[in-house]
Formats: C-alpha cells, sequence, structure tokens
C-alpha cells in the first residue's frame, strides 16, 4: 500500500511539471509583425516588406502581394524566406511613389499545412486611415472543409481499427486463437486499411483544394513532402496487413502494431504538437502516446465484440477480462495525454476561458463532453458487465450493447478529432489577438421592389482580404425566410471594369431561416464595390443591388 501511495505520489508531481511547462501550440502561420507596420505612414519607399509569422510558413505555397492604389501589383518576384530567420517572409518591391499599399498574403503552414491569409496596409506620403483607403490587419484561418474532416475521420478510424486488432490478437484474444476467426478478423483487418488509406487520399485532396495549385506543384513543396512521408506509412500497414492476412501470427501482428505505430508517428509529425514553441519533441512524444492509446482502446472495442460473437463461452469472460484490464491503462494514459495536450493547445493553466470564446475551445468541450460518456460506459463495462460473465458467461447481452454504443461515441469523437486537427489551436490565436482590431461589420440593405423579396448582407470583418459574408433573405411584408433553391453574390469594382465580375455561392447556415453564408476573398480592393445578390427560387430569380465601401475602424489598432 505504502509503494502505490508513493507511486501515486510520483505520478502526480511528474504531472504537475509537465503541466506547469506544458508548451502552446502555435499551429497555422498566422502573423505576429510586419515591416513596415500595419497603419503606419512612411516618407519614403521601403525596399521589401517583411512578414513574421507564429510558425514556418512553405515559400512555395505562400506569397505576399503588394498592390498600388490602383489594385495593381507591384512587388517584384516571388516570396521568398529570410536567411537565419526561419518565421519570415519577405518580398521586393520597386521605389514606390507616394500613395496607399495595401499588402495581402496567404500562407500555408509548413508544419501543419494549413492555409491562413489576410491584408494589411501602409502608405507612403499619405495616411491609410484617411480617405477611402485604409483596412486594419486581417487573418482568417479558414473553416475546415467536410472533404479534411472526413479525410482525417477516416485515417484515425482505420489506424486505430489496425493498431487495436494488432494488439488484441496478441492478448485477449489468446495463442492461435486469431486463426479460428479468421474470415471476420480478416475482413476488419481490410476495413481499416481501407479507411487509412481513403482518408490519405482525401486529406491530399483537399490540401491541393486549399492550396489551389496543381498536385505536382504540391507534391514539389514541403508541405507534400510531408504527406508523401505519411503515404509510406499508411503503405507500410497495409503491406504488414496483407502479412496477417496470409499469414496469421505473432509475429506478423507484432509487425502490423509496428507499422501502425510508426504510421501515427508521421502523422503528429505533421500536426499541432509539432508547432510547439519549445519542449516541441516532448508535445510531439505525448500525442503520439495519447493516439497509441486511443488505438488499443478504442481500436479495440469491434474485436471485442468479435470475441464476444464468436468465441467460445469459456473464453469470453477470460478475453473479456484481459480487454478490461488493458483498457483501463489506455484510458487513464489517454486522459492524462489529452490532459496535457489539450493545455498546451489553448496556451497554459490559466487559459481556461479560451475553452468558450474560440471555436477551438468549443469544440474541444465537445469532445469532451462524448469522452465523459465514452469513460462512464467503460467504467460500468469494467465494474459491471465484465465481472458479471464470471458468474454467467451467457449474459454477455449488456455488454455488446455497451460496447456497441462505446463505438458509436468513439466515432462521434473522431469527427470532433478531425475537425479540431483543422482549426488554429487557442494559443494561437491569443498570440496574435490585440495586434489588430479588425472593423465593426459591414451591413448594407436591399430590396427588389418588383417582389417583396429583402436583402440584409452582413460583411465581416468588412476589410480588404478574407471576409464572411451572411446574407438574410425574406419577406418584406411576412418577415419570413424566402425559400431559394440558391443564393448567390457577383461582386464589381465600378474603379476597375477590367478586373470583371466575381460569383461567390453561397450555403444555407441554418434549417429554414433565410440565411446564407460563405467564406470568400473577393473584396481585393480598397473602395467601393457594386454587389448583386441573386436567389433563385423554383419559378422565378430576383436580383438585388447593393453598394459597400470598404473602410477602417476609428478603433483600429496597427499590428506592431
Amino acid at each position: 500500500m505504502a509503494r502505490s501511495r508513493r507511486g501515486a505520489f510520483l505520478f502526480a508531481v511528474l504531472l504537475g511539471l509537465v503541466v506547469l511547462t506544458a508548451a502552446p501550440s502555435l499551429a497555422h502561420a498566422l502573423p505576429i509583425r510586419t515591416q513596415p507596420v500595419n497603419g503606419s505612414v512612411l516618407t519614403t519607399s521601403p525596399q521589401q516588406i517583411v512578414m513574421t509569422f507564429a510558425e514556418r510558413a512553405d515559400p512555395t505555397l505562400s506569397f505576399i502581394h503588394v498592390l498600388n492604389p490602383a489594385g495593381q501589383r507591384v512587388e517584384r518576384g516571388a516570396s521568398s524566406p529570410v536567411p537565419g530567420q526561419p518565421l519570415d517572409l519577405r518580398v521586393a518591391v520597386p521605389n514606390l511613389p507616394n500613395g496607399v499599399y495595401t499588402v495581402t498574403w496567404r500562407t500555408v503552414s509548413r508544419v501543419d499545412g494549413h492555409v491562413t491569409a489576410g491584408s494589411f496596409t501602409f502608405g507612403i506620403g499619405q495616411s491609410p486611415g484617411k480617405g477611402t483607403a485604409g483596412g486594419a490587419l486581417t487573418s482568417s484561418s479558414p473553416t475546415p472543409p467536410p472533404l479534411a474532416v472526413a479525410g482525417r475521420w477516416a485515417l484515425y478510424v482505420g489506424t486505430a481499427l489496425l493498431l487495436g486488432g494488432a494488439v488484441v490478437g496478441l492478448t485477449a484474444f489468446g495463442r492461435d486463437a486469431l486463426r479460428s476467426v479468421r474470415g471476420t478478423a480478416m475482413a476488419l483487418l481490410g476495413t481499416g486499411w481501407v479507411l487509412a488509406a481513403a482518408g490519405l487520399v482525401m486529406t491530399v485532396v483537399a490540401e491541393r483544394s486549399s492550396v489551389g495549385v496543381s498536385y505536382g506543384a504540391l507534391f514539389a513543396s514541403t508541405t507534400g513532402r510531408d504527406l508523401g512521408r505519411e503515404a509510406i506509412g499508411v503503405a507500410l500497414t497495409g503491406g504488414a496487413t496483407a502479412a496477417v492476412m496470409w499469414w496469421p501470427r505473432r509475429v506478423t501482428l507484432w509487425v502490423l502494431a509496428a507499422a501502425t505505430a510508426m504510421a501515427m508517428l508521421l502523422h503528429v509529425l505533421n500536426g499541432h504538437a509539432a508547432a510547439s514553441s519549445h519542449l516541441t519533441w516532448a508535445n510531439i512524444g505525448v500525442q503520439w502516446l495519447h493516439l497509441l492509446s486511443v488505438g488499443v482502446w478504442v481500436g479495440g472495442l469491434p474485436w471485442l465484440l468479435l470475441i464476444l460473437r464468436r468465441r467460445p463461452a469459456e473464453e469470453r469472460s477470460a478475453s473479456a477480462h484481459l480487454f478490461s484490464r488493458i483498457a483501463a491503462v489506455t484510458l487513464a494514459t489517454v486522459a492524462v495525454t489529452g490532459l496535457l495536450r489539450a493545455i498546451s493547445e489553448l496556451g497554459g493553466v490559466g487559459a481556461w476561458r479560451r475553452l468558450f470564446d474560440t471555436s477551438f475551445g468549443v469544440t474541444l468541450c465537445i469532445k469532451v463532453a462524448l469522452f465523459v460518456g465514452l469513460v462512464a460506459l467503460g467504467a460500468r463495462n469494467h465494474y459491471v458487465n465484465v465481472p458479471r460473465l464470471r458468474h454467467d458467461a451467457g449474459k454477455v447481452g449488456p455488454l455488446r450493447r455497451s460496447v456497441r454504443t462505446e463505438i458509436v461515441l468513439a466515432a462521434a469523437i473522431f469527427v470532433a478529432t478531425g475537425f479540431l486537427s483543422g482549426l488554429p489551436p487557442a494559443s494561437s490565436l491569443a498570440q496574435t489577438a490585440g495586434r489588430a482590431s479588425p472593423p465593426a461589420r459591414l451591413v448594407v440593405n436591399g430590396s427588389d421592389f418588383a417582389t417583396t423579396v429583402r436583402i440584409r448582407l452582413i460583411v465581416s470583418p468588412g476589410t480588404v482580404g478574407p471576409n464572411r459574408f451572411e446574407a438574410h433573405v425574406v419577406d418584406d411584408d411576412s418577415g419570413k425566410p424566402v425559400p431559394a433553391d440558391e443564393v448567390a453574390l457577383m461582386f464589381s469594382n465600378p474603379s476597375r471594369p477590367n478586373l470583371g465580375t466575381r460569383r461567390l455561392s453561397l450555403a444555407p447556415a441554418g434549417s429554414g431561416d433565410g440565411v446564407w453564408a460563405a467564406q470568400g476573398m473577393d473584396l481585393s480592393l480598397l473602395g467601393r464595390w457594386n454587389i448583386s445578390v441573386l436567389v433563385d427560387g423554383s419559378t422565378s430569380t430576383v436580383t438585388v443591388p447593393l453598394t459597400l465601401q470598404t473602410r477602417v475602424p476609428p478603433d483600429a489598432a496597427p499590428l506592431r
């Protein structure tokens, strides 16, 4: 008893030390400094534009563009890294005349491949806060596209099935017992590998779509090479899976476990943990241990169902008890490592408020709630359903139902995890918060006088660069939502007719409430824009013209 207490005390001390020294994960190449400073007024032309980001950007896929007051690009050559400054990107500019200049940028994180974009302004001999020109520094990380979330979900589920199958095959099934359920087990292993491979393919397709380059250009970049290394890991698991199918022995199960663990490590090297500002390898190790524990515990649940369904009654109790002990250890490991990673990505022990005021924090709360439900079911199995088998091996019904529910909850947790992987951690948002105050959202209203359709368009933040467009389509008489098959925005700039017209399709943002929304970078220049809102119904199409002026807020703070 004394020895166990000393062990628990030492564990608590070590846990406290790790928590107190947890490194914040940055992730997403968000800007932290610019030269010239956002909103500054220069007396002479700069020779180059330099931007410092929270993490290293992939120079092949990232860019910095400089636009003159007429909206023409004036930079010289492509963006390039600054020697000796891995967080900096620069672009050369010629001798610029007086005026207000807009810098638009897009970065692709060299660590995790996530895309961020934004803009800022500076003036030469003229303040960017006067007249129609101006704008606060803005940055935006797009919401993870559904294809990317689905890809990560499939990759997580697939690798968990493979690792869980290998560990359960080596332990709970008993010697050579795997061969007695070979058909079902091989189908489950094959499903796991197909999911992992399909998930990686979807991730690559989503990344190419987000970056907007060809596959050749993607794989020629650092981001593409990192994805290629992940593909090697998935290919190794495919070979190991084939070996188990052909020769189901303990040695091939060990090979499968090792290959899957390697694939998980390669995935971690492309994620948030690798973007930590310090103690990087400690964070990578914690995240890897987290994935391994999830794979053994959650990935083993379908295999436990197989044991309960296909193994003889006299072997069910022993196998279930062994898996229950393994699950208890891995569950505790998942909880501890998950806590450490959450603290790191929130930005420290005292950053709990970010759980409620950031998208990352809210999604993390949802994941934790699902995890608590999973733990409750696991505890019931460990203390009630599994011990019941010792007295009556035939009473497997409650355990089966509970395990099925656990699998459903685990699948939902993987969805939340896939979404979290595509969001910037709250700590990275906090690092750039307060450096620039975005303007109040712009709101414009309009009506179609031939019908009763009224439009209320909300543009946030309303500056040059990425914006969220939210259109409220209602009936002017009743105030009720107007049914529509499609809503789109058509953008044109009266001062630059050579730009033509650009179209942005909106998607329903609610369930039948007449709100349509989308993210876009269609406000690419400062000044006045003409926006036509197209409402396509089942019987007619309505066009509502609007005019919007990008502007600077009175309280805009420059990035220092």
